[in-house]
């Protein structure tokens, strides 16, 4: 994603300011919360942008029941979960805005996964999951606190790769 000049500045100022509140001892789950709000503010309909998706998430779509899929940050691979990928940031060295951009937009990428799979701590590998489709398609946009899936868009698509999946058994 790019990003005017000027609120890469003041995002990298807040950046600043609040590796300032934590030695100071505010508390670090305000100061978390704090940086993680005003950067997904600014990514928007690209946070917490699923890349993999469970079987069981898709089986769980294909028997009714889109609200049992949730998305997972640190569950895959060596992403981090978000708490521990903001407290590096704020907490190890001061990086250029460029680098702690990066850092942060590669490891708030999410996977599409049950509550039960979610609540099991499990972690997956690739193999484990199927790839969706390319941020490009726009498709599994971020919806506030959930995805987007929409009957004829993602859902169409879930469908599809259900079939695949019971063909092959």
């Amino acid at each position: 994603m790019k990003l005017d000049e000027s609120i890469a500045g003041l995002l990298h100022e807040h950046y600043r300011n609040l590796r300032k509140m934590l030695r100071a001892g505010v508390p670090k789950r305000g100061v978390q919360k704090s940086f993680e709000e005003l950067v997904y503010s600014v990514i928007a309909k690209n946070s917490w942008r699923p890349t993999h998706v469970s079987s069981a998430a898709i089986q769980s779509y294909v028997d009714g029941n889109p609200r049992n899929i949730q998305r997972a940050h640190g569950v895959l691979g060596e992403r981090l979960d978000r708490y521990e990928r903001t407290m590096i940031l704020l907490q190890g060295d001061e990086l250029p805005f460029e680098s702690w951009w990066k850092f942060f937009n590669d490891h708030d990428k999410t996977v599409l996964i049950t509550r039960e799979e979610h609540g099991s701590g499990k972690k997956f590998t690739e193999a484990d999951l199927l790839d969706l489709p390319h941020w490009d398609h726009g498709m599994f946009e971020n919806s506030g606190f959930s995805v987007r899936i929409r009957k004829k868009t993602e859902g169409k698509w879930l469908h599809e790769q259900h079939e695949k999946l019971y063909e092959t058994r």
